[in-house]
């Protein structure tokens, strides 16, 4: 085996006015070309495949906050990946054990995570600690994955790793453990023979980010990946000189699969940010679409939101975005008007109505579920909102009255995924009928790691019961929420994401950082519906003011009133490591949550824990 040090490509670019083309991608390339995906089964092997095949071509950007750009060819990818995968070795990780992977976006990360594919490891990802979860509850989380995994091995960026040591002083190790970073296996290691994996191996664990209950581990083998990502491509219709740009984080599923895997197993480039750089700039994605003229890009709904909101005119001058095809749009409610506000804000800019793919996925189904085909146009509906609330039946009225309720199409169920709508008794619904949705298929996926009742709860006679909403149309899905977040007044349902939407509308009211939950009421014998809503304001008149201006909103937006708006402070409301609302566990925790109002003084007010 080859003894050269780590081999990258590195050199600078300011993603903002002003900047050019990446020298790749300056001319564009588009010809009839379509990808497929390597003729491979493992993604130890398509490492091997696209080194041999193509082993200049560029596989990975990476564009980090200090503006420094580093670049990964497939050969290079190869190399660094198999260094890492003989230090492993050595150090006695073999084929089946569990090696847990803790970075932000980096080289590091994905040179380590195909390392443990070359070495027949199964990769388990954990995020890094921030500034939503204290150190202490993630040294404690990262202790019971851990234990459970009963990992081999932990890789974790160097800034953490004195974190990572101090978690594992547990008297419960029994010292297996190992903790590295890439940097400590950058040295000598003697050769080795990578294992023979096979499709039906597990290809990594992911957790889950704990929307509604506690993290279970998710085991995705080669053959649901490679059969998802397929999918993905086929109704996409990638091309071989397509380039993804992401800055969701790689240790969730759209980031990781949707975003770098799928693009990865077709040969097709991806360009990388880290998470916190988005959100701190939001236009370093667009300026990142522009630079490398990419042509894909998967978002939850927020992040176009929050374009339009935090965006100013002067950070878009010169902005091109005419090489963006395909706006993906997923992993939560996808509001029209976002949809609409993103189009009218950046079609200037070159950004086309028909770019727009909204879909719908989850990790049980590796990720991809349901895409916007382009040969069908962009569809909403606007239903009557009382038939749904009644009669759970989607009835399509005309726009502008007040018992309307828009939904847009998450696009045609991707090939070898089989979809059922059911009733609450579990029989299947007609066209037009909303219930819960159901699934089965080639992308299922292995069930969670070491936990029989948690996969009995979802997977039964064979089909994944999600526990999310919808319906059919035309051989279209809608997706109306989650039951779960379902609120019962008066016994009619009601989503939480219109309300959500209307209250984030006011003045103040911080977007993506309202929670509308249900709250059984004895007295009524219904529940009560109560806003949460994070408010830049702290004047009480004023705050008194907006509630109502809340109240109004969204009996407007939604047709109910809510019982009360409570405002609380920034970064008060829960959310998962996705970004999204903890509904369940506000709901679980109003009293708590309701103490911590901006217009309650009580005498010792007391942080949450989450």
């Amino acid at each position: 085996m080859s003894q050269e040090p780590l081999r990258r490509q590195t050199g600078s670019v300011q993603l903002g006015p002003g900047v050019g083309r990446h020298p790749s991608r300056e001319i564009s390339q588009r010809g009839p070309t379509r990808a497929h995906v390597a003729p491979v089964q493992t993604l130890a092997e398509a490492v091997a495949h696209w080194a041999r095949t193509r082993p200049s071509q560029p596989l990975f950007y990476f564009a980090d906050l200090e503006e420094k750009l580093t670049v990964l060819t497939a050969a290079d990818l190869h190399h660094n990946a198999l260094r890492i995968a003989a230090h492993l070795h050595a150090r006695g990780v073999r084929q089946g054990d569990k090696v847990v992977l803790s970075f932000d976006t980096s080289p590091e990360f994905l040179e380590s995570f195909f390392a443990c594919g070359l070495v027949g490891a199964t990769p388990c990802l954990i995020e890094l600690p921030s500034s939503k979860v204290s150190v202490r509850a993630w040294g404690e989380r990262l202790r019971v994955k851990l234990r459970l995994l009963e990992a081999r091995a932990m890789l974790i960026d160097p800034d953490f790793a004195d974190l990572a040591h101090e978690a594992l002083l547990d008297p419960a190790s029994d010292g297996a453990l190992f903790v590295a970073t890439v940097k400590e296996l950058s040295g000598e290691a003697a050769p080795f023979e990578p294992p023979t994996s096979n499709a039906d191996d597990t290809a990594f664990i992911q957790f889950t980010s704990g929307t509604t209950d506690a993290p279970k581990g998710i085991q995705i083998s080669h053959r649901a990946l490679f059969a998802n990502c397929a999918a993905m491509g086929e109704i996409s219709q990638w091309d071989s000189d397509d380039l993804m740009v992401c800055w969701l984080p790689l240790f969730h599923d759209m980031g990781l699969v949707a975003s770098t895997l799928a693009s990865f197993v077709h040969g097709i480039p991806t360009a990388l940010l880290p998470p916190f750089g988005f959100l701190l700039k939001p236009a370093r994605w667009l300026w990142a679409i522009h630079y490398f003229r990419a042509t894909s890009s998967f978002a939850p709904n927020f992040a176009y939101q929050l374009c339009v909101k935090r965006i100013k005119d002067a950070e878009l001058e010169g902005l091109d975005l005419s090489a963006w095809e395909r706006a993906y749009n997923a992993a939560e409610f996808i509001h029209a008007d976002t949809v609409r506000h993103f189009t009218e804000r950046f079609q200037p800019h070159g950004f086309e109505p028909d770019t727009w793919r909204p879909a719908y996925g989850m990790a049980e189904m590796v990720v991809g579920i349901s895409i916007r085909d382009r040969n069908d146009p962009v569809r909403l509906e606007t239903l009557s909102r009382s038939a749904l609330a009644s009669r759970r039946q989607a009835v399509p009225v005309h726009e502008g009255g007040p018992d309307t309720l828009t939904v847009l199409s998450v696009g045609r169920v991707l090939r070898g995924i089989d979809i059922r709508i059911v009733d609450d008794e579990g029989r299947a619904l007609g066209e037009r009928h909303e219930g819960e949705i159901l699934l089965r298929g080639t992308s299922l996926f292995g069930g969670y790691f070491k936990n029989p009742e948690a996969t009995d709860a979802v997977l039964r006679d064979g089909w994944l019961h999600t526990g999310d909403l919808g319906y059919l149309a035309d051989g279209q899905l809608f997706i109306c929420g989650r039951s779960k977040d379902l609120i019962i007044k008066a016994g009619e349902n009601h989503h939480p994401y219109t309300m959500e939407s209307a209250a984030a509308q006011v003045a103040g009211v911080r977007a993506g950082c309202v929670a509308a939950v249900g709250v059984n009421n004895l007295q009524t014998g219904t529940e009560d519906i109560v806003i949460l809503c994070e408010s830049t304001e702290t004047r009480p008149d004023v705050l008194r003011q907006q509630c109502k201006h809340v109240e109004e909103m969204v009996y407007q937006g939604s047709g109910v009133r809510p019982n009360r708006v409570v405002p609380v402070a920034p970064h008060t409301l829960p959310k998962t490591t996705s970004g999204k609302i903890k509904r369940a566990y506000i709901r679980q925790n109003i009293e708590a949550f309701e103490n911590l109002s901006l217009l309650v003084t009580p005498p010792a007010r007391q942080s949450i824990v989450h």
